[in-house]
């Protein structure tokens, strides 16, 4: 008889697995929060000249928000993972562009982080779909 991992694996440790999911986008967002000019100097790295600061504040938002939504359990922790992994997925695309790299530890530092980016993408969704609702 197969036993769905999501009943026989005990709340704690879900909420376990996911904190370790969620600490680099907890850490991040407090990060962000703490060196707020820092942060926007990293937005404009990746989007060049734009509105910094609102666009800053909401990705502060979106990895805190999204991170206690999906933590938290219940009905809308779909929500929380899905958001993190289409803000993943796009800041994979503009932080680890491997393919316009040339050969070297540089291209392959940034085809590792993309990959790894991908993988956690699919976690995220994978923790969404499989959090059971309150």
């Amino acid at each position: 008889m197969v036993i769905p991992l999501k009943r026989a694996l005990p709340a704690t440790w879900r909420r376990l697995a996911l904190l370790s999911l969620l600490l680099p986008y907890l850490i991040s967002g407090v990060l962000k929060l703490s060196d707020f000019a820092g942060a926007q100097a990293e937005v404009a790295g990746l989007l060049g000249d734009v509105a910094k600061a609102p666009i800053t504040a909401a990705v502060i938002a979106l990895q805190l928000g999204g991170s206690a939504l999906l933590l938290r359990g219940g009905r809308w922790a779909w929500l929380g993972g899905l958001a993190l992994a289409a803000f993943t997925l796009a800041a994979t695309f503009l932080a680890h562009r491997w393919w316009g790299l040339p050969s070297g530890p540089g291209r392959s530092q940034a085809f590792n982080g993309f990959w790894e980016h991908i993988a956690l993408v699919g976690a995220l969704l994978y923790a969404a779909l499989m959090e059971p609702e309150a």
